[in-house]
């Protein structure tokens, strides 16, 4: 015991051998590579904007609204635009940046099948693109029920058309 005294030194080197300290060095970097994918793997905030994806299996069309708040004196204007082709499995930003509103208006069509993702909310729309902003329908326009879409107050949005 007393050699261990005089010589602290000695006791660290004898105590944690070469074989040892390698074996501790590759635990060290195999926890920090763990961790590391791990931390790549945690949920990363949605990136800003609305974003909308067809997980159908045939190609869509999506139309999107936003109903201002603004009055022209006979009713509250909407914005309405379309027609956005989505392929199947792709997603595509239709308003980008910070979300500005709590509730957008979203409506999809697949014109090989019929098959339409409606909601409640009646809004004009044309067979061809179009940028509607009235406060009603002409004859030149038809009438679609938008799905409308409550974002929460978040910056970012992804609204999934499922089969």
């Amino acid at each position: 015991m007393g050699t261990y005294l005089r010589n602290p030194r000695r006791l660290e080197r004898g105590f944690i051998s070469g074989e040892t300290k390698r074996r501790m060095k590759f635990l060290l970097i195999a926890l920090f590579l763990l961790a590391t994918a791990a931390s790549s793997h945690a949920q990363r905030p949605a990136p800003s904007g609305f974003r909308a994806c067809n997980l159908s299996s045939g190609e869509i069309e999506v139309a999107k609204a936003l109903d201002t708040g603004v009055s022209d004196g006979t009713g509250r204007i909407i914005i309405s635009e379309g027609w956005y082709k989505l392929p199947p499995n792709a997603c595509t930003f239709l308003w980008t940046g910070p979300l500005q509103y709590d509730r957008y208006l979203v409506y999809a069509q697949d014109k090989s099948t019929g098959r339409e993702w409606a909601g409640s909310v009646p809004v004009c729309v044309s067979p061809q693109a179009f940028t509607i902003r009235a406060n009603g329908c002409g004859a030149q326009y038809q009438r679609r029920l938008f799905t409308q879409v409550d974002t929460r107050r978040q910056n970012g949005w992804t609204h999934n058309f499922t089969p």
